[in-house]
């Protein structure tokens, strides 16, 4: 293979990955051989191994980048969300970035409709998967625990329930609207549906 630039490599590398996820999103993880990845891009397949062992590898890569891809996309910090209505609009945010870009409602149908998880695809790639598994109810302890020391939310409040509660509705909503269960507005849904968990324990101003 003739020698390349680091930008090139890079290059080439991203579009490895952009191939993967259209592939798996179309056909599945197990279905997807490095040779179609290769193919669709009019790489050899050794293109791709050059840059990726196995399979495992691939997702790992793929699963990172999009996940920090999301991150970086984030308009908010934790550390800048101090009200009620911070955190609503954070949330909301979060519903316009997924239902604006196209790539990453096809990694959601992959990952939640197409991935089949073996034990040891999970084992080989158990650290994304518990980094983007654990990292919002982490973030939704920190931003309630918060909400309540500002006195924005009931003192009574159930911070660990109330995170669980919030975490579900959001995986609820959010695999319907990739998997095209019911027609709906995903903004709009996880709008209300927010207000009405919330409502029950946010704090009127006078």
């Amino acid at each position: 293979m003739p020698r390349r630039t680091k930008e090139e490599a890079e290059q080439t590398k991203e579009a490895v990955l952009t191939s993967a996820l259209d592939l798996f999103y179309e056909k599945g993880y197990s279905r997807t051989t490095f040779e179609e990845i290769a193919k669709r891009i009019n790489l050899t397949k050794g293109a791709v191994y050059w840059h990726f062992r196995n399979k495992a590898d691939l997702l790992a890569e793929l699963m990172n980048k999009i996940f920090n891809d999301k991150q970086n996309r984030i308009a908010y910090s934790t550390d800048s969300i101090k009200t009620f209505e911070d955190f609503r609009n954070s949330v909301i945010a979060d519903a316009e970035i997924i239902q604006n870009d196209r790539e990453y409602c096809k990694f959601l149908f992959f990952i939640i409709y197409q991935m089949e998880w073996s034990e040891a695809i999970i084992n080989k790639i158990s650290d994304q998967i518990r980094e983007i598994k654990d990292f919002p109810l982490y973030q939704l302890k920190e931003i309630l625990t918060l909400l309540q020391k500002n006195g924005e939310i009931s003192p009574n409040a159930d911070i660990f329930e109330t995170a669980i509660v919030l975490m579900c509705m959001w995986r609820g909503v959010v695999n319907a609207y990739v998997g095209k269960t019911y027609p709906m507005n995903l903004v709009q849904t996880i709008t209300k549906s927010f207000d009405l968990i919330m409502d029950g324990i946010k704090v009127e101003k006078k």
